[in-house]
């Protein structure tokens, strides 16, 4: 059966009516512990959701959250506490006896076959409909995907393969497979982590309605614009225990993330940095390679700029040209007023240039490693001591490796702990101390946030101001519109491997940045 691509479009998801106080309570957790040998994941912690509810659970890495979902879904027992659900007292030994009662758990990555159709998706792990207790009936199959696509609001052929789906309609594909179990609490684990805009909008149209159908959600996001736009009520989970349950109205951005930090934290995310004065350190005159095309620009000592775009824009290729992992095929670089040309990455380190990649487990970590190798990674000949048979000096750079960690207050067991021990932030933490410890002066951050909490964001944002201040000078980009205005001090942004525009101080906002990202051009 053919893709349909007559999808109707979405209701607004702002404009839905909230679902009233007096709904009913779909699932409810009471005075929830769970004991792991030296520690308290959980501690006390309440949390009810109603029918009709789109409930955003929130906290850092470490806080609870997934040890919380867990145990909802039936893979992990609490210590203590009671599970209710439609309020009625229930023990989930196993995810089958949570699915048996109507929770199904939607992961990050959807859970789907690419090579299979929505409609063998959709039935996998269930008994397939038989002709003649033999054959496999596909006419029922499509015809049970299909009044399950309905349900959901996508107007796609069951036959279609999975792997042919947009981002959006494969998240909505896995909730269908969640409804088809007759789930009515459907717990969202980061669903929006690799949509664009666009296609979150999709998704939280069919959320609403959905919802308003009488299915309960329970969102988990570290993106919190989304859970603004998106939720009925939000509770905040730290360090085990609950800080609080309340409606969504009641709460501004700052309060949220004070909720979630804690009050001994810095906020710096709240903050615009200061204005950027020093000399000019790289210039790009038409430079292209790649994707990139014209790539001209100024980047000023102390300066935040940052490189915005969609997907496929230009704006991650752009870095990567200027790192030498795209070769460099016209047009001129200037560094410090002398032209270069880098050939390798190497000769763009040499350089005094740092790349930190988006994808820090497949292209920065050295997974299994230390913290002090994966510091040390590309300063290793500052700590050669015969140069002859290049013995390490293990002393010096564990000293080095120390060093740096405290400067950037990376959490760890320990510097000779595993690099795999430490939360994302500390990760990335990690991975910038390398670049520092190396002596780098122009930094280049793509999505240095990625997959962080809240609160590390907030510390990698004052890093990046505080290198900064230092003197350096960083190109930023991520794949989250809204960090722009925090971070930069101007931006500029790509399409269709150009730029197209340059915002900067009051006027880079996140609705001028997208307006120009999806070629709207400069607005009169």
């Amino acid at each position: 059966m053919p893709r349909n691509q007559a999808e109707p479009a979405p209701p607004d998801p702002g404009g839905a009516d909230r679902p009233p106080p007096d709904a009913a309570v779909l699932l409810e957790v009471r005075g929830l512990v769970k004991e792991f040998p030296g520690t308290r994941a959980l501690d006390g912690v309440d949390l009810a959701v109603r029918s009709g509810e789109i409930h955003a659970l929130l906290g850092e890495n470490g806080a609870g959250k997934s040890t919380l979902i867990r145990i909802v879904c039936g893979a992990s027992q609490p210590t203590e506490g009671s599970i209710l659900v439609g309020g009625h007292p229930v023990t989930l030994a196993s995810p089958q006896e949570a699915q048996a009662l109507g929770i199904a758990v939607v992961h990050q990555h959807f859970n789907l076959v690419p090579q299979l159709s929505i409609a063998e998706n959709l039935l996998l792990s269930e008994p397939l409909p038989r002709r003649a207790g033999l054959f496999v009936d596909w006419r029922e199959v499509d015809r049970r995907a299909a009044r399950l696509l309905q349900r959901v609001g996508l107007a796609l052929g069951p036959r279609t393969l999975v792997g042919d789906l947009r981002p959006d309609e494969a998240a909505m594909v896995s909730i269908a497979k969640a409804i088809g179990r007759d789930a009515k609490i459907i717990i969202l684990d980061e669903p929006t982590s690799a949509l664009l805009p666009g296609e979150v909008a999709i998704v939280f149209g069919h959320m609403r309605r959905l919802a308003s159908a009488g299915h309960a959600f329970l969102y988990v996001s570290h993106r919190l614009t989304e859970v603004f736009e998106i939720a009925d009520r939000l509770t905040i989970l730290r360090d085990g225990r609950c800080v609080g349950s309340w409606p969504r109205e009641n709460l501004s951005r700052a309060s949220v993330i004070a909720a979630i930090v804690g009050g001994n934290k810095n906020l710096a995310e709240e903050s615009s940095p200061p204005e950027a004065t020093g000399d000019i350190v790289l210039a790009a005159e038409n430079v292209g390679g790649g994707r990139v095309e014209d790539l001209s620009f100024t980047l000023r000592s102390g300066e935040i700029l940052g490189f915005a775009g969609l997907p496929g824009s230009g704006a991650e290729e752009a870095l990567d040209l200027l790192f030498a992992r795209i070769p460099m095929t016209r047009g001129a670089l200037r560094l410090h007023g002398q032209i270069v040309r880098f050939r390798t990455t190497r000769a763009a380190k040499d350089a005094g240039i740092a790349l930190v990649p988006k994808d820090r487990h497949a292209e920065s970590l050295l997974p299994g490693a230390s913290v002090r190798e994966n510091i040390s990674l590309p300063n290793l000949d500052r700590f050669v001591a015969d140069p002859l048979i290049r013995i390490i000096h293990r002393g010096r750079e564990r000293t080095a490796a120390l060093s740096m960690a405290a400067r950037l207050a990376i959490k760890m067991p320990g510097i000779e702990a595993s690099i795999d021990s430490l939360s994302g932030g500390n990760q990335q933490k990690a991975i910038m101390a390398r670049w520092l410890a190396s002596g780098a002066k122009i930094f280049l951050l793509n999505s240095p946030t990625a997959a962080v909490d809240i609160g590390a964001k907030a510390e990698i944002y004052a890093l990046i101001r505080e290198i900064a201040a230092a003197g350096a000078a960083i190109i930023f980009t991520s794949a989250e519109v809204e960090e722009f205005p925090r971070v930069c001090h101007r931006v500029l942004v790509f399409s269709g491997g150009r730029i197209v525009g340059e915002v900067a101080g009051k006027a880079a906002t996140e609705t001028k940045i997208m307006h120009l990202a999806v070629g709207g051009g400069d607005e009169t």
